[in-house]
């Protein structure tokens, strides 16, 4: 059972690769809801989107993998030049000219890199925990080798490819753990493990071998979040373990954006903390689009 069924459900192809898509409400601006990447999809917005769709029309999508989207096991398929054609594509198909954007980790990324290449499209952007190499990685996300066979898979020793593809749904669990520092986030860790479950660890393992991008070095990437001109709110939890917090306050400062900390939240405060992320959403968006 959903709180909200979408008012329209498509796919639209890229490269012969189908992304699934969904829209909720009928209202103005058009905001586009990202996803990171195969390891989750749209309804990991299941808390934003009934709330939003009362005032914006809302697109979610999902990601390359998962869902309701094609499977492919090509890294090529995976390139992050794909993923923003996905996006354009979507946006496109719904008749959409201009829209927010809204990210959480690499989606964040995404919705900054679309604002920065095609600033007539993208009339806002709300960054979640951005994922852009604008730091080193958190320590304990690089402590073990990936492709090495292990002599432990204790912690984030299961961050290898030998252990996803020994026990994919034990990577899940352990990583959405990880995730959630907030006590009583159980039922948030259910639902991301399960939609962990909608892909394979081949299909994962071929978005971590996708070719690298052009904003794949911290230069390119500072100059992408310098060259937005759109307003832009960054969200960031202290306790976030997956990206470094330092990298959302970097991006509000190189945007001129607005920068809220949310203390003690972890990766997905939408998620856990959905009221005060969708006031958040709400505000924003209504404050830019008048």
């Amino acid at each position: 059972m959903r709180a909200l069924a979408p008012t329209r459900a498509g796919h639209v192809s890229v490269r012969g690769v189908r992304t699934h898509f969904e829209v909720f409400g009928t209202g103005a601006p058009t905001v586009f809801l990202l996803m990171p990447d195969v390891i989750t999809q749209g309804r990991a917005w299941k808390a934003q989107v009934p709330f939003l769709a009362r005032f914006f029309r809302v697109v979610t999508a999902d990601p390359r993998g998962n869902g309701g989207s094609d499977r492919t096991t090509d890294p090529a398929d995976f390139a992050f030049e794909r993923m923003v054609e996905d996006a354009w594509a979507v946006l496109d198909e719904v008749d959409a000219a201009a829209a927010v954007l809204c990210g959480v980790c690499s989606g964040a990324g995404l919705a900054l890199v679309m604002a920065a290449e095609r600033p007539e499209r993208v009339r806002g952007v709300v960054a979640i925990n951005p994922g852009l190499p604008l730091t080193a990685p958190h320590p304990w996300k690089v402590a073990y080798d990936f492709d090495a066979v292990l002599d432990t898979d204790e912690g984030w020793a299961k961050l290898n490819r030998h252990y996803w593809l020994r026990d994919w749904p034990g990577f899940a669990r352990f990583f959405f753990e990880q995730l959630f520092p907030e006590p009583h986030s159980t039922k948030q860790v259910e639902d991301l493990v399960a939609w962990a479950q909608d892909t394979t660890a081949e299909v994962k393992l071929a978005d971590e071998e996708a070719p690298p991008s052009r904003y794949s070095g911290e230069a390119a990437a500072r100059a992408a979040c310098a060259a937005i001109r759109c307003p832009v709110l960054v969200i960031t939890g202290s306790e976030d373990r997956c990206q470094v917090p330092e990298r959302g306050r970097i991006v509000a400062d190189l945007t001129g954006g607005e920068h809220v900390e949310i203390d003690g939240a972890g990766h997905l405060p939408m998620a856990r903390d959905p009221v005060l992320v969708n006031l958040l959403l709400r505000d924003f968006i209504s404050r830019v689009t008048r």
